[in-house]
């Protein structure tokens, strides 16, 4: 009759691994801080990436009326935000009105996904400490 006798599993102490979420909620914690200081970082380099930018294209063109857009160094072009093509080895530069507007689109979509995933992180961070 031994033999047949089940065995009930002994109780689990839980207590270990509410002991390892915790330490894994702290790691979370600091790596979502980390994320969000620099996602402020990024911003900040991203607008001043920007104003540079546009210095660029303004000191380019005012460069292109004076030397002639089809005697630009290729090097210089490299960092325009206009379109540049080549057509039997002639350089046309077009000022990016509308790209503009796609990249300012995009960027706003970009922030706002950010944003979103800031308040979330924030918000997990309340929840954590209740």
């Amino acid at each position: 009759m031994s033999d047949n006798v089940i065995e009930f599993p002994k109780p689990f102490d839980s207590s270990s691994l509410v002991e390892q979420m915790h330490g894994l909620q702290i790691e979370l914690s600091e790596n979502y801080k980390k994320i969000m200081e620099n996602y402020m970082l990024s911003r900040a380099l991203e607008l001043e990436s920007t104003n540079l930018q546009k210095r660029y294209d303004t000191i380019l063109m005012r460069y292109a009326e004076i030397v002639g857009h089809e005697n630009i160094p290729l090097g210089l072009i490299e960092y325009s935000t206009h379109i540049v093509s080549r057509e039997d080895d002639e350089i046309t530069m077009v000022e990016g009105g509308n790209l503009d507007g796609q990249l300012e689109e995009l960027q706003a979509n970009v922030r706002k996904t950010m944003d979103e995933l800031a308040t979330y992180l924030q918000e997990m961070n309340k929840d954590e400490l209740q």
